[in-house]
């Protein structure tokens, strides 16, 4: 390194004896009392940023006198230490930037004048960097500060305690500026692994060809961490759109922090509203309608609704089962009883409310003892299924009754109605009916078809 630095040093001399050679074969015609008079260097007060010693007139603070009678001049000190003879603190640093450790202080100033601050070359320190460091060429997004020419907001010019010559501490760095993500991080509880410690895994600090200078757009970006995610949508069999589509990630989680468990933006029925709050075309044949207007100024509403828990029974990446459900749950009016069916409805309420055909206490749906769950359910081929009679996130009728179905072209009405003791409905499958817990209805002999469907069970 010292054979370097006196080769480098070597030479800068031998071109400034070059270049001062030169200059002393045409005398000026006219000599003035001092340097910057006369036809030598008064040009050099017109620039606007003049180095202290020739704004003063004290060349001699930088140059000696070789030969007055060829007006010959020669540099005090050779290289940098002519530089540090008075700017002797500028490398106090851990790392130095190469220039300034070969000696190379006139790569980045003039050391008479400039028509830029710090004597710099160039207009801007970003297009003075440029000459050696080409890594925004082409980005369609730029870093504030370097899309100002400030680089040296974030790096110190000469050197620094800190890797890339950063002013302070990466992690310190970014949030010196961005101080509402400070305050995300500091309050919040649930903060994103990556922003705990350095930004550059998500962001590249001087530009990118992505919005927020991302490396990649979401969700290609978010899925470089969480392969288990993407393993998850690959393998769905019913996706989620939002999951797949450009920046989508975004559209339910904080990059940074939040007070909500995963990171989430807002509560989950709040950020499933925010696009469920009109119908959306699933297929031509299969319209979702709204689930803010199924909710809407409804008097029960379903435990997971009412909790503001879409999770508790659809899962928000991708899903084998009907709607992103969690588990399995016919999504037909009938369907053959099988426990593994009901799986999703028995994660919260007992499976023996199918299994079990007399019962004093298990549900209020039975006549005397006969429970009519399971009368209705428990078939071997034309179970009526959950949906046929409950609604599945809020009812104005209690239990969640609903007040129609649809069934095929039609919405099938129930016209339930509910008495002390028991209720009556007058649906579109069966006459009207009543059930009673205290005094059983007596139930006469079957509609052909019901008593079908009760001897092959």
């Amino acid at each position: 390194m010292l054979k370097k630095k006196a080769f480098i040093a070597f030479l800068t001399l031998i071109a400034v004896i070059f270049v001062q050679a030169a200059a002393s074969a045409e005398m000026p015609k006219k000599l003035g009392k001092s340097c910057l008079e006369g036809d030598c260097h008064g040009d050099y007060k017109k620039k606007g940023n003049v180095h202290g010693p020739v704004e003063l007139g004290h060349c001699t603070a930088c140059h000696e006198v070789v030969n007055e009678e060829d007006h010959f001049f020669g540099l005090i000190r050779e290289g940098s230490e002519l530089c540090e003879k008075c700017h002797s603190g500028h490398v106090s640093g851990k790392y130095v930037h190469a220039p300034v450790e070969n000696g190379e202080c006139l790569e980045c100033h003039d050391p008479h004048t400039s028509g830029n601050k710090f004597l710099l070359p160039e207009k801007t320190v970003a297009k003075l960097c440029e000459n050696c460091h080409q890594i925004t060429e082409g980005l369609s997004h730029l870093h504030g500060p370097v899309a100002v020419g400030e680089c040296s907001v974030c790096h110190d010019t000469h050197s620094s305690d800190h890797a890339k010559l950063l002013v302070v501490e990466p992690k310190e760095l970014c949030v010196s500026c961005h101080v509402v993500t400070k305050d995300e991080l500091d309050k919040f509880e649930f903060v994103h692994e990556p922003a705990k410690g350095d930004c550059v895994g998500c962001h590249n600090p001087h530009g990118a060809d992505n919005p927020s200078m991302l490396k990649a757009e979401a969700p290609e970006l978010c899925y470089e961490c969480h392969q288990d995610i993407k393993d998850k949508v690959d393998s769905s069999i019913i996706q989620h759109s939002v999951v797949s589509q450009k920046g989508g990630c975004l559209e339910c989680h904080s990059p940074h922090a939040s007070t909500i468990k995963y990171i989430l933006k807002s509560d989950p029925s709040t950020i499933c509203q925010s696009c469920h709050d009109k119908p959306m075309g699933v297929s031509r044949d299969d319209i979702l309608p709204s689930f803010t207007a199924e909710i809407k100024d409804k008097k029960f509403l379903h435990g997971p609704v009412k909790d503001k828990n879409c999770n508790g029974c659809h899962t928000a990446h991708g899903s084998e089962h009907f709607r992103l459900l969690n588990k399995e749950y016919p999504p037909l009016f009938y369907a053959p009883y099988a426990e593994e069916n009901y799986e999703l409805c028995f994660s919260c309420h007992s499976k023996d409310i199918a299994l079990t055909e007399k019962t004093a206490k298990l549900t209020d749906f039975r006549n005397g003892s006969q429970n009519l769950h399971f009368l209705h359910v428990n078939k071997s081929r034309r179970g009526r299924t959950c949906r046929a009679c409950h609604e599945t996130h809020a009812s104005n009728l209690p239990k969640h009754i609903r007040a129609t179905v649809p069934y095929g072209r039609w919405e099938l009405p129930i016209n339930f109605e509910k008495t002390e003791t028991g209720g009556t409905c007058t649906p579109g499958c069966h006459k009207a009916t009543d059930y009673d817990r205290v005094s059983p209805a007596n139930y006469f002999v079957p509609e052909p078809e019901l008593a079908k469907e009760n001897k092959a069970k």
